[in-house]
């Protein structure tokens, strides 16, 4: 396990209790639903909902969420409160496993995501979900392939650059939370302590160089970062990121100006302050994260005209700590 291995799984265990503290009540956790067949330790996900939606003759959203971990790291089981909170607010959410760099390269990796994706159609068989309402969310490398379905769904050239399997639904909103969009700018970022070079070596397959200087040798340096192909036929978008970011330095906004350049209707949270940094959202024992998470949830409502009868997680007035939103 080389050091950039070493330090996102260190984030994890680090981040997993706090990241886990707030739980739901009634909310069922459906364990290891097998999606693909091609690895039983990650081509699985659970599924999230309240217990009360499954027979109430209604029609619910369903989320498809992407844990992040650099690419390279990363596990489901952290994402429990992030899961449940959904759940909790009236959504199935199906939180998933999928192979990752160094084990598959980086077309199968995205490949499981999409197959995931897809898979929300056997769920639907079984649970009453609405399969016009998928929300598809991710925090940090999970914003990434949030965003990269989006791109799938609206541009067969980048599927078909990636040999990916068909999407069965359109995405109906995305919630992307302090993501990567743009891996030309991010050669342009600190290389604190050679992480990020070593992190691309792992996802792209090759070495790449402390300087970036020969990344553009990977044969999909053009297709792999999503803003680059933000149009006006994308879903609508809450996004959010840290002004103070470690790890994904100047990402969001530019995302968000090209959000606002195409007329995507969308929403950013923006925060700062060393203490609200990279996935601040995640610890919600903070009203920070709360504020943050009732902004995404009241959006994603709003979009998709689904009528939540649950209160908010904090009252609006008070929060105090900086904040920058906008419809």
């Amino acid at each position: 396990m080389n050091r950039a291995e070493l330090v996102f799984k260190a984030i994890d265990v680090l981040g997993e209790r706090p990241q886990n503290a707030v739980r739901y009540p009634g909310i069922i956790r459906v364990q290891n639903i097998a999606y693909h067949n091609e690895s039983e330790e990650y081509n699985v996900a659970d599924l999230y909902f309240r217990r009360d939606i499954f027979s109430d003759g209604k029609k619910h959203p369903v989320m498809l969420y992407i844990h992040g971990g650099g690419f390279i790291k990363g596990d489901k089981d952290y994402r429990i409160t992030n899961s449940e909170f959904y759940a909790h607010h009236g959504y199935y959410v199906f939180n998933i496993d999928y192979r990752m760099p160094p084990d598959v390269e980086f077309e199968e990796n995205f490949a499981d995501i999409v197959r995931a994706f897809n898979y929300i159609e056997e769920i639907s068989k079984y649970c009453n979900i609405d399969t016009d309402k998928i929300v598809v969310s991710g925090d940090s490398s999970g914003a990434y392939f949030s965003a990269m379905l989006c791109a799938v769904a609206n541009n067969d050239t980048v599927r078909e650059r990636f040999g990916l399997p068909k999407l069965k639904f359109r995405p109906a909103a995305l919630a992307l939370m302090c993501g990567l969009f743009d891996f030309d700018k991010l050669s342009q970022t600190p290389n604190v302590m050679g992480l990020v070079s070593k992190t691309l070596s792992i996802v792209l397959g090759f070495k790449v160089k402390k300087d970036y200087s020969n990344a553009d040798e990977y044969e999909h340096i053009d297709f792999i970062s999503p803003i680059n192909f933000v149009n006006e036929n994308w879903c609508p978008v809450f996004i959010t990121w840290s002004e103070d970011d470690i790890l994904c330095i100047d990402q969001g906004k530019p995302m968000a100006d090209k959000f606002a350049e195409v007329g995507i209707k969308y929403k950013k949270f923006v925060v700062d302050g060393i203490l609200n940094n990279h996935c601040y959202h995640l610890n919600m024992s903070f009203k920070i994260a709360k504020r943050c998470m009732n902004k995404c949830i009241h959006f994603l409502n709003d979009v998709l005209d689904f009528e939540d009868n649950t209160k908010d997680e904090i009252e609006e007035d008070e929060f105090t700590l900086h904040h920058e939103d906008k419809k």
